[in-house]
């Protein structure tokens, strides 16, 4: 009888050893699989912005954002008066170049939302990119213009993210 309990104790202890063995494999494939879909994600990012790089030495393409910006209609109360004396005091070609960089900028932060979102990335080291986010968005008109007109074009968790940090600069 003792014999019979100590085989269904050995039994049971196999059986525990395989079921942890098997929550752990899964844990790990688990694990893998939102390193390769962040790994991606960079990617993704990382063609994004190289595109824009190219644009930028592209004479052709900088002339047709010109163009695209020139017939631009801004939302009414979207614009500064500084943003209107700096659109007056730069010709169109210029403003594609802030485009450009603009989004940039925000593919990486997109990118580092979705880092951060994805456990990659530290709340501390979130926090002091939101930072520079906020300064990005404070500062520059084509990035604020990206996130209420084109926001659709990013990540709409970052989008949201974005419009809400608009939202609370507005406020102050």
């Amino acid at each position: 009888m003792k014999s019979e309990h100590l085989k269904a104790f050995a039994e049971l202890i196999g059986l525990v050893a395989i079921v942890g063995s098997l929550i752990f494999v899964g844990l790990e494939l688990r694990q893998s699989q939102q390193i390769a879909i962040a790994a991606q994600y960079q990617e993704r990012t990382n063609a994004g912005r190289d595109y824009f790089y190219e644009s930028l030495a592209s004479t052709y393409r900088l002339e047709l954002m010109a163009n695209y910006l020139d017939n631009i209609e801004w939302p009414d109360g979207f614009l500064t008066d500084a943003d209107r004396r700096w659109l007056e005091e730069h010709p169109s070609t210029t403003w594609a170049e802030a485009l450009i960089w603009a989004n940039i900028d925000l593919y990486g932060f997109d990118n580092y939302y979705y880092q951060y979102q994805s456990g990659f990335l530290s709340e501390e080291g979130w926090r002091s990119l939101e930072s520079r986010l906020r300064g990005l968005l404070k500062s520059n008109l084509f990035a604020r213009y990206e996130i209420v007109i084109d926001g659709d074009t990013y990540r709409e968790s970052f989008a949201t993210h974005a419009k809400n940090m608009m939202q609370e600069m507005d406020s102050e």
